[in-house]
């Protein structure tokens, strides 16, 4: 059964209420979610998963002071291509484990090298990441042009 759930306050408290979907049967109607009356006195914790904000701003920090890393496999391509239109776009996501390893793969962009991203995925393999209390992904974008 498919079931949308609508947050709604009334006076001090919140109520989540459930609408059935059209794949709903009326057993399902019946049987169904209940509303749930929040208090005021209670202590909600939402569990979202991935990476926390204070961890992702960490890790991204981490990829602006290594950035000379990245750029350099960028720079070697274009030393062999001697163009200023060899320029574009990078999007990695990284998925950091709680080991502090990255697994990096490509999502995207306008550059649409290859030798680039493959030196990038290696770079960003062999970084370190900030201790994670579980596992998740971080999305971060490359943003490459000739400095002459």
């Amino acid at each position: 059964m498919k079931a949308t759930y609508i947050l709604f306050a009334i006076g001090s408290g919140l109520v989540l209420g459930a609408c059935a979907s059209a794949t709903s049967t009326p057993r399902d109607m019946e049987n169904g979610p209940r509303p749930v009356i929040v208090r005021d006195d209670a202590q909600i914790v939402i569990d979202t998963g991935g990476v926390p904000p204070d961890k992702e701003a960490e890790i991204k920090l981490l990829l602006q002071e290594r950035d000379s890393s990245a750029r350099r496999c960028y720079q070697d391509v274009l030393n062999e291509k001697h163009t200023r239109e060899f320029k574009g776009t990078v999007k990695v996501i990284i998925t950091i484990d709680t080991a502090r390893h990255g697994k990096p793969r490509v999502a995207g962009g306008t550059l649409g090298n290859q030798d680039v991203a493959n030196c990038l995925l290696g770079v960003l393999r062999e970084f370190e990441y900030p201790k994670l209390d579980r596992g998740g992904d971080v999305q971060y974008e490359y943003k490459f042009e000739p400095q002459y």
